[in-house]
């Protein structure tokens, strides 16, 4: 039997069923569809972000990133941060992290480094960084760069002095030239319907959410170096195709350089 409620909804499997995945429960998909209703542009926005992570990590590659911290990593689906890290540059290292043990199992099940690198997995938790960055130690090298993936993760942290000492926390420990790529869901593209989204999805879930503004999302990157073109539209961070960037999605996303 599972060590955790299925008639419980999680945001993890919720997020799952928004993507067309196989690995939710009852209470997963009936929370899926009322958020939908509330606001049906959501798959885009879902789609939008895995878009955002594989193209952040192949820049990240692209800039010589061989190691990776994927923190909140959800149950594993398409072009997963090692398939793109390691599809670039076979060496590459990604340790990930999540505190759902379905999450965790899948992860172990389903992603599979290379023979050159490595993949390893971790039960924390994000508000919890010095145990992630402990554990993250056994697999990565901090005296080397280092990308750190908050991909839809932070909007999980509802008090903004708790979520910039998490960022500030998680980038101490990794050196000059490493990264940190974000996504947040968004309070001011489609307000309304979000804050609806948002309202039914945390009246079940455990995990509760916060959406911030363009200038909230901003400010979790104080004291780094924004990458080009800054925070903006996920879809509309270096977009491969012009059909990306005409995603509706309601996330801001952006990446950072430490300097």
């Amino acid at each position: 039997m599972p060590d955790f409620d299925t008639s419980v909804p999680h945001v993890a499997r919720v997020y799952d069923y928004w993507l067309g995945g196989k690995d939710n429960f009852a209470a997963d998909r009936v929370m899926g569809e009322r958020t939908l209703q509330a606001y049906p542009n959501l798959v885009y926005s879902v789609r939008a972000n895995r878009a955002f992570l594989a193209r952040t990590v192949r820049f990240l590659a692209n800039q010589g990133i061989r190691q990776f911290l994927d923190i909140g990593t959800g149950i594993p689906t398409a072009n997963n941060t090692h398939e793109v890290a390691q599809g670039a540059a076979p060496e590459s290292r990604i340790v990930y992290v999540d505190n759902d043990p379905i999450v965790l199992s899948h992860a172990k099940a389903l992603l599979k480094s290379t023979p050159e690198g490595a993949c390893a997995y971790l039960d924390a938790d994000l508000r919890d960084p010095d145990t992630i960055l402990a554990g993250a130690a056994n697999t990565l090298d901090f005296a080397r760069p280092v990308a750190v993936m908050l991909i839809a993760v932070m909007h999980f942290i509802g008090d903004d002095a708790e979520a910039s000492a998490i960022m500030n926390r998680l980038m101490a420990a990794c050196v000059p030239g490493s990264y940190v790529a974000l996504s947040h869901a968004a309070s001011d593209i489609d307000a309304a319907q979000m804050a609806e989204m948002i309202r039914r999805l945390n009246e079940s879930t455990a995990e509760k959410t916060t959406l911030r503004d363009r200038a909230g999302v901003t400010r979790l990157f104080d004291g780094l170096e924004l990458v080009e073109p800054g925070v903006i539209r996920a879809a509309e961070w270096r977009p491969d195709t012009d059909l990306e960037t005409a995603s509706p999605a309601a996330l801001w996303g952006g990446v950072a350089r430490k300097p």
